[in-house]
């Protein structure tokens, strides 16, 4: 059963909504397909748990306050300060539980890579995040993917290697990369100083040449 939460009524709206936030209250709108939107509030440290907890587009319950029926949402986007990074808005999205939605689930790389050890490669992360299918209560906070199967180097696992819960589509092309091993940074480093000064002494060598054959042909014209 999805964890349930407590919200208010909402009568400041526009900038004076600032003053909320001053107070330690967190600005929020309840909206859906076809209903209307609700405006809301709820403590802002309260707010940060909600959103720890489960993030974004995990079913919850939200209690608003006067209605009899709690309403499933998820927390569809979140707005923070451009500096601060401190929350500024929470959108709640009503959800119908026997209709699909589509979400941006978080990939999370756990274990470790032999390929690191043996090599000494190192692992790079391409996308983070995939776009999947399902119904609201079955979408997941976030997907696992473990790289110790990653022994060599430029070895590589993309979205078709996931292993999905059940009811759940990935959206996602399959050939995505999520993780690789690329070689190590200090060789491939090493390599490209040695051919950049490679490539130096080789225009040296042509200018010495070019004077060399210069000066040549200046005393054979003075012979002449």
């Amino acid at each position: 059963m999805p964890d349930r939460y407590s919200v208010t009524t909402r009568s400041v709206l526009g900038k004076s909504t600032k003053h909320l936030r001053w107070d330690g209250i967190l600005p929020a709108n309840v909206y859906g397909r076809g209903l209307e939107s609700v405006a809301v509030q709820l403590p802002y440290r309260g707010a940060e748990a909600i959103l720890a907890e489960h993030g974004l587009n995990s079913l919850i319950e939200l209690e608003i306050e006067g209605e009899s029926e709690e309403r499933p949402v998820v927390i569809r986007s979140v707005q923070r300060h451009p500096l601060t990074r401190e929350l500024q808005h929470f959108d709640f999205y009503q959800v119908d539980l026997t209709r699909e939605m589509q979400a941006m689930v978080p990939v999370t790389l756990t274990g470790e890579a032999p390929a690191v050890h043996t090599y000494q490669g190192v692992v790079i992360t391409g996308s983070d995040r995939i776009s999947v299918q399902a119904l609201p209560a079955d979408i997941p906070s976030h997907l696992e993917l473990s790289i110790d199967g990653l022994e060599e180097i430029d070895q590589q696992l993309t979205v078709a290697d996931l292993d999905l819960p059940g009811g759940v589509t990935v959206l996602t092309e399959p050939e995505i990369m999520l993780a690789r091993v690329q070689p190590p940074r200090k060789i491939e480093d090493a390599v490209e100083e040695a051919e950049l000064l490679e490539g130096e002494e080789g225009e040296l060598a042509e200018g010495e040449e070019g004077e060399e054959g210069a000066a040549e042909d200046s005393s054979d014209g003075a012979d002449d």
